[in-house]
């Protein structure tokens, strides 16, 4: 009798354990499944830009707002996040934004400039939301492991958006009247893959309660403040290069294909970037170093870009905008869950810096519109981009040090990983 009660007592913590494990990587294929989803639909949308103006007749100032909004809708929902983590949780409002973005989705099978912008903010007003809970979701499932699955994250981001690029003015069709459907193809299939596969996790949602917010304290705090900065100047570049890059290439004599295709080639070298950030994190104190090595990465993009001849500058920008880029944007995200102590503070500084890093961001298309719009406008952009560049490293050297925001000045024992 003795005998045929052990096998349990054994093999029942084997099972549980198997069972977390299961648990685990089946929320990894989620994250990767709805990272998909983050990028992919705004590059889209920035490849097709010039057949949507003509296929719409958009207004110079249609274009451009049609830039700017998601930058926009991504500030105002990073605030709103914490109040929606702490209302419903990470899993089901991921869960919610996800069938959102489908909707918004195909909101824009629509052949109007209204189902445009309409599809477009449901689109970019769940991807905002996404952004707010992942931070936090992240830093409690994977806290041990946290730079490889933010770098993972947003690898996978990456190669969304590269994807979009390089398909959809080939989608497209000659001189890009197929736009609609390119749009449709891109966007669609990948969202109801998202929403099918995240549904088993809301199963496994956590028990323990949720306090995420944004502490008032947070607001005073100079390390959250050099965060907030360094994503929000590395957003302005990212997303001036993201919404503009394919038509600067084309005022300065590339075809919309060859745009498109620079455009794919940067994010793809994205994936590069972000691969290394991790690798690095592990190997140096802090991140003060891989910090400035971004931002003079992102300086030689911008002036090769903009001052070298086309036929290979482009390509020299595609390389070092690329490297920065996805390491910039690896590297803030996972910033805020180094400078924060458990979830529910990454969730909080997720808000603050996701919230007001992309309020800052939202320069970048808009000005950038304006500039790259008007005559010769394109050595102010550079001239103002490279200043910008330089308060990223000013800000990623404070941000970099070894600290949890809301502490006493002074670094913290330990490496991070």
């Amino acid at each position: 009798m003795a005998s045929r009660t052990q096998p349990p007592a054994v093999t029942a913590p084997a099972s549980a354990e198997t069972s977390s494990q299961r648990s685990t990587w089946w929320l990894l294929a989620a994250l990767i499944a709805v990272s998909l989803n983050l990028r992919a639909p705004i590059a889209a949308v920035s490849a097709l830009l010039t057949p949507i103006k003509s296929g719409l007749g958009l207004s110079g100032s249609s274009q451009t707002l049609l830039t700017v909004l998601p930058t926009v809708c991504l500030a105002l929902f990073a605030f709103t996040g914490p109040a929606l983590v702490r209302r419903m949780g990470e899993e089901r409002l991921v869960a919610t934004s996800v069938i959102v973005l489908l909707v918004g989705d195909l909101v824009r099978m629509l052949r109007s400039e209204a189902a445009l912008f309409v599809g477009t903010l449901l689109v970019v007003a769940a991807i905002g939301a996404i952004n707010g809970a992942v931070p936090g979701l992240i830093k409690r499932k994977f806290g041990d492991r946290l730079a490889p699955v933010m770098a993972l994250y947003t690898i996978v981001l990456t190669i969304g958006a590269a994807s979009a690029s390089a398909l959809a003015p080939r989608l497209s069709g000659h001189e890009g009247t197929g736009w609609l459907a390119s749009l449709a193809w891109i966007t669609v299939p990948v969202a109801v893959v998202a929403c099918a596969i995240w549904l088993p996790v809301l199963r496994e949602r956590s028990s323990a309660p949720v306090r995420a917010r944004i502490p008032a304290a947070l607001w005073r705090d100079a390390l959250a403040w050099q965060v907030t900065a360094f994503f929000g100047f590395m957003g302005l570049s990212f997303y001036f290069v993201l919404g503009w890059l394919p038509t600067i290439c084309h005022q300065r004599g590339m075809t919309l294909d060859e745009g498109g295709l620079v455009q794919a080639v940067t994010s793809l070298i994205q994936v590069a970037g972000s691969l290394g950030v991790p690798l690095l994190i592990r190997r140096l104190p802090d991140q003060r170093g891989v910090a400035v090595g971004i931002g003079v990465l992102n300086a030689g993009g911008l002036i090769a870009l903009m001052v070298a001849p086309i036929s290979y500058g482009a390509w020299i920008a595609a390389l070092l905008l690329g490297l920065a880029q996805g390491a910039g944007f690896a590297l803030a995200l996972t910033l805020i869950g180094l400078r924060a102590k458990d979830a529910d503070a990454a969730v909080g500084l997720s808000g603050m810096v996701q919230g007001v890093g992309y309020l800052i961001a939202i320069l970048g298309p808009l000005v950038g519109g304006m500039l790259v719009n008007a005559s010769d406008g394109l050595p102010t952009a550079l001239v103002l981009l490279l200043v910008v560049t330089a308060g990223e490293v000013v800000a990623g050297v404070g941000a970099g040090r070894n600290r949890h925001v809301l502490e006493p000045a002074g670094p913290r024992p330990g490496t991070t990983r």
